[in-house]
């Protein structure tokens, strides 16, 4: 199959992803995997990137023994061509967090997120994006594991980097302070997440994030208080209103 084929099956599979449909995306990843096995090698770049696809599409469906497997084959084979400190090894560790956290691994998860930031910190700097990501990954074990004090240092670190990076109205430093609403909330200072909620509504959250507030189960001890009914649907209306903006520009 010629490898421009691949590339098209490969984009439409991350469409069915996009669009939740996670069965189609599996199966289109799963066939383009085994073509660029037999075509490319095992070792080859895009068989790798297939490899993590892939796992990802597991990782959505919640077939997590399934995701981590391939996620630390994924890791191993870059590691050994790429190198330890290659930013796609680096991808593919913090995907694997990423599953061990959803399977209640915490202590796993967070040790994979502090070896990817102490490299991350020294390879690509303090204020590169995917530092920050780390940044935040390792923030959210922290919660996980119940450090609060720890996670809430880390996050607050990761603020001030973004605000003065991209900005205080940047979606990516909005996030960050939704991050530490919902640690507050789980914390039980219901005034502090609910201060922290607005803020992060009002600078303009990725529009993902203003539509799934209602969801979040962090947030679950803010639920039944008016003013986080209030929140969510200012929130679905700040999220409508760059849907359309998007949608005006592309149109042009």
């Amino acid at each position: 199959m010629p490898s421009g084929t691949l590339a098209s099956e490969n984009n439409l599979a991350i469409v069915y992803r996009d669009e939740g449909k996670y069965a189609q995306a599996e199966q289109l990843h799963a066939q383009t995997l085994e073509i660029r096995k037999r075509v490319f090698g095992p070792d080859d770049p895009n068989t790798l990137f297939s490899m993590s696809t892939l796992a990802n599409d597991y990782d959505d469906e919640g077939k997590y023994a399934q995701a981590e497997a391939l996620h630390v084959q994924t890791a191993e084979i870059r590691k050994r061509v790429l190198g330890p400190e290659h930013p796609e090894t680096l991808s593919s560790v913090a995907d694997l967090a990423i599953v061990y956290t959803e399977e209640g691994k915490y202590a796993q998860a967070a040790a994979l997120d502090e070896q990817n930031l102490e490299i991350r910190k020294r390879v690509l700097g303090p204020e590169h994006p995917d530092t920050l990501g780390s940044m935040e990954n390792l923030a959210a074990d922290y919660v996980s594991e119940g450090k609060y004090p720890q996670a809430e240092a880390l996050l607050l670190d990761t603020f001030e980097i973004q605000k003065r990076v991209l900005g205080p109205e940047h979606p990516d430093t909005a996030a960050i302070l939704y991050n530490l609403s919902c640690l507050e909330a789980r914390r039980g200072d219901k005034e502090r997440a609910f201060a922290l909620l607005s803020q992060a509504v009002d600078h303009g959250l990725p529009v993902r994030g203003d539509l799934a507030i209602d969801k979040d189960p962090d947030l679950a001890s803010l639920q039944g208080d008016p003013r986080f009914a209030a929140l969510v649907g200012h929130a679905k209306q700040v999220a409508e209103a760059k849907q359309k903006a998007a949608a005006t520009q592309t149109s042009k």
